[in-house]
């Protein structure tokens, strides 16, 4: 079988940096041939109120009409990332007094938002706890436990497929990452 190039490739990156206490900054970035395009958010956890909110053009089809979006997505600020959110950060920043690419980026920004709960329930784990075997089932009830925003959010968490998790689940496996780095002043953002 031949090998093929793609006649078209985009990317993007999300990532989470500790801040200072329960605040978080969270960015994004998609890149294509066109668009360098990035959004960050300061939210607090575990309440994922947005506290300060940011994004940039840096390339794109008309860059510096597209940069006068950018203060829809200070519409942000006071939104909590729950149940409904995208909807609502989508028509803030979308739509045609907005910026498609950077609406795309809050989607990323959710769901980042959301993990912190995960990141900080297992950190707060002993090391004997995080190392231990892992059992899928028990690990689900875990997260069930305590993250019950998680219930019935897909198929795996859905309460009417737990039997299926026991019966079908394997180990978590863990992929290896290196973890970007980036200097944050502790003092920007605050209220």
């Amino acid at each position: 079988m031949p090998t093929r190039n793609a006649i078209y490739h985009r990317s993007k990156n999300v990532s989470i940096f500790p801040i200072e206490g329960d605040r978080f900054l969270i960015t994004a970035s998609l890149h294509d041939e066109v668009h360098d395009v990035r959004a960050e958010v300061e939210i607090l956890h575990p309440s994922l109120e947005i506290v300060a909110a940011r994004s940039e053009v840096r390339n794109g089809p008309f860059t510096e009409v597209c940069n006068m979006t950018h203060p829809n997505i200070e519409r942000l600020v006071g939104m909590k990332v729950a149940r409904g959110f995208t909807l609502e950060a989508r028509k803030a920043v979308g739509g045609p007094g907005g910026c498609h690419r950077v609406s795309e980026l809050l989607v990323e920004i959710a769901q980042a938002a959301y993990q912190l709960h995960f990141v900080r329930l297992f950190a707060s784990q002993s090391r004997e706890e995080r190392e231990r075997e892992d059992v899928p089932l028990r690990r689900h009830d875990f997260v069930l436990n305590n993250v019950p925003g998680m219930r019935d959010t897909c198929f795996s968490y859905s309460t009417a497929n737990r039997k299926l998790v026991e019966e079908k689940a394997t180990p978590l496996r863990r992929l290896e990452q290196d973890m970007p780095t980036r200097n944050i002043d502790d003092t920007r953002g605050k209220d």
